[in-house]
C-alpha cells in the first residue's frame, strides 16, 4: 500500500475521497484541489482527479484530462485507486513518474 512522501497531511492514496455538499448542491471534495500531484512511496506520481465514469478498481488504462482532471477508464496510461469509483467520485490516480 503506497502512501504520499510528498509533505502534505491528509493524503489517502488508496481509496476514493470524501466530499462535502455545499449551499448549492456542488460536491466540494476533502482533499484536492483537482490537478493536485504528489509523490507516493511506491516511486509513482499520483493526480487528484474526478471520475467521470464509473470505474473499476485498479483499472490500468484510465485517462485522466489535462485541463479538467476528470478521469474515464478509456485508453491512457494511469492506474485507477483499488476501490471501485462511481461516476462523480475523487480519488488518486497513479503513473509512472520517469
Amino acid at each position: 500500500m503506497a502512501y504520499s512522501v510528498t509533505p502534505l497531511a491528509g493524503i489517502d492514496l488508496t481509496n476514493i475521497s470524501n466530499y462535502n455538499d455545499s449551499s448549492d448542491g456542488t460536491d466540494i471534495p476533502t482533499q484536492g484541489p483537482l490537478g493536485l500531484q504528489v509523490f507516493g512511496s511506491d516511486g509513482l506520481r499520483y493526480v487528484f482527479a474526478k471520475a467521470g465514469a464509473a470505474i473499476t478498481a485498479s483499472t490500468a488504462t484510465c485517462t485522466v484530462n489535462a485541463s479538467t482532471f476528470v478521469a474515464t477508464a478509456s485508453g491512457g496510461t494511469y492506474l485507477s485507486p483499488a476501490t471501485t469509483m462511481a461516476s462523480g467520485d475523487y480519488g488518486w490516480f497513479s503513473k509512472a513518474s520517469v
